[in-house]
């Protein structure tokens, strides 16, 4: 029979006991700054990738209101477009692409894409935008969710009766050629868009809107055109809004 004895605590000094918890330490210690540098450099690694690959963009008007706003001129949001070819070339139905008029970008949706028929009938509830496909000649209602019930109204009655007939699907079905997009805003009773300018060619648009990341209090361009932005606060991560 074998007899186990108690081992006193006086039995084990405090060296032994911090020679052998040292090493523990400084593997623990080794391990999360391992972590931490791995982090940083993947952190450092996606926000190159994202410099280098998308183009900070603002939003300066209500013409995107409820999507996307600048509150009333004193804030403007601001987020990152993709320029890349990629992007552009497979541009759908809903997408928001910033496009250039002159020396001007401007930020609108895409309504209708190249070869589609569009024509939009005004009535008392607000614009109705019928779109017939090309290939199958198919023709259906435009469903638009992001259009609140206070900006679905008018625009295309006084637009017909304020403005020339541009071939801009007001009056007539409007048929879109090669590389022709149909951009509209929005905020419909307040947006200056293809039923006043036309269609949009591709060769015009710069890019597709990726995503909203917060707003700023000023808004600084350059003459090479880099965008600068003052006063910069950003939505917490989960409230950015992408598209």
């Amino acid at each position: 029979m074998v007899k186990e004895e108690a081992v006193g605590a006086n039995e084990i000094t405090d060296q032994e006991i911090d020679k052998k918890n040292k090493p523990r330490l400084r593997k623990a210690l080794s391990i999360t700054w391992t972590i931490l540098l791995v982090t940083a450099i993947v952190v450092a690694l996606f926000v190159t990738y994202v410099d280098l690959t998308f183009t900070p963009v603002y939003v300066d008007g209500p013409s995107m209101q409820p999507t996307l706003n600048n509150f009333h001129q004193r804030y403007y949001e601001f987020g990152l477009m993709d320029e890349r070819e990629k992007a552009r070339n497979n541009l759908e139905r809903g997408d928001i692409v910033v496009f250039r008029k002159g020396d001007i970008n401007i930020i609108k949706r895409v309504i209708a894409l190249p070869y589609e028929t569009i024509q939009i009938i005004d009535n008392p509830t607000g614009d109705e935008v019928y779109i017939t496909l090309p290939k199958s000649n198919e023709a259906f209602k435009l469903d638009e969710p992001y259009l609140s019930v206070n900006n679905r109204y008018t625009t295309a009655t006084y637009l017909n009766d304020s403005t020339p007939n541009y071939e801009n699907g007001l009056r007539d079905p409007l048929t879109l050629g090669e590389k022709s997009y149909y951009l509209m805003g929005d905020n419909r009773a307040n947006s200056s868009d293809s039923r006043v300018i036309g269609p949009v060619h591709f060769d015009d648009i710069s890019g597709k809107l990726v995503v909203i990341q917060g707003y700023t209090e000023s808004v600084q361009v350059s003459e090479s055109g880099k965008v600068k932005f003052i006063g910069q606060h950003y939505y917490v991560l989960w409230k950015w809004r992408y598209y």
